[in-house]
């Protein structure tokens, strides 16, 4: 369940299936990969270089995610053509989420199946990526190719770690455009948790996403369970041994049920 945070506010986030789980596992590993690539960061290599292999796990010669993805934007821009010429809106601003989705599709369209192809030093990766696998397996006498490479300028390591995510960039910037859309076209709904607890009958609505918002100076956690019928939410308190503990006070909060 990914969870972000902003200052006092906590965002908990449930996937409703399989396609919108997938795509929030990817943009979180986008973006740790985004955090751990810094070239002011050089302790951030060797997590970078794993949170690489774990996207080309995800992503590498998956034509399934591809073609999704394609269809969840073809979705999303009829969807939005649909609201032309309707009372309230911005055809200026219509128009320019279209041709974004439009590039987006487009790009994604070129990205071939097989990425590890388009990288010369994909045998390298995949021997790194083997040894990365075994605990403590990237010591100097195991891979000395990487170790040589870990001596290298960091501007260096930022280029080539660039370069072999360069493939995957076109489904990433996809996603992270769908989820956009996604989370942006829905308005939140204001509710409060008796005791921490809320369940929302559905009658019959259908979500991909749903989005819990909390302001809160507490480390609360919110759990959230989801069927075709309703959407249960139970918020509880991590206390100083990591154990979450039932609270008894209630909790304003806001909802979301993403869907287009």
């Amino acid at each position: 369940m990914p969870i972000i945070v902003k200052k006092n506010l906590l965002i908990y986030e449930f996937p409703c299936t399989e396609r919108m789980r997938s795509m929030l596992r990817i943009e979180n590993l986008g973006n740790r990969m985004q955090e751990l690539s810094n070239p002011d960061f050089p302790a951030g290599f060797q997590p970078a270089l794993r949170t690489l292999f774990e996207l080309y796990d995800l992503l590498g010669n998956r034509a399934d995610i591809k073609n999704e993805l394609l269809q969840e934007l073809d979705r999303q821009r009829l969807q939005l053509v649909k609201y032309s010429g309707q009372p309230g809106v911005s055809e200026e601003q219509l128009s320019v989420l279209v041709k974004e989705i439009a590039r987006a599709h487009n790009s994604l369209s070129a990205v071939p199946i097989r990425l590890g192809a388009h990288v010369p030093e994909f045998e390298w990766l995949c021997s790194v990526r083997g040894r990365a696998g075994v605990p403590g397996g990237t010591c100097q006498f195991d891979i000395p190719s990487f170790y040589a490479w870990q001596k290298r300028p960091n501007h260096v390591k930022v280029a080539n770690i660039t370069a072999w995510l360069l493939p995957l960039i076109p489904l990433l910037e996809g996603i992270d455009l769908a989820l956009r859309l996604l989370r942006e076209g829905t308005e939140a709904m204001e509710f409060i948790a008796k005791k921490g607890q809320y369940e929302f009958p559905l009658e019959g609505r259908n979500v991909l996403l749903v989005r819990i918002e909390v302001e809160t100076t507490e480390e609360l956690v919110a759990e959230i369970s989801a069927n075709k019928h309703l959407i249960a939410v139970r918020f509880r308190k991590l206390d100083e041994k990591l154990k979450l503990q039932s609270i008894e006070e209630n909790i304003d909060f806001k909802l979301s049920l993403c869907n287009f």
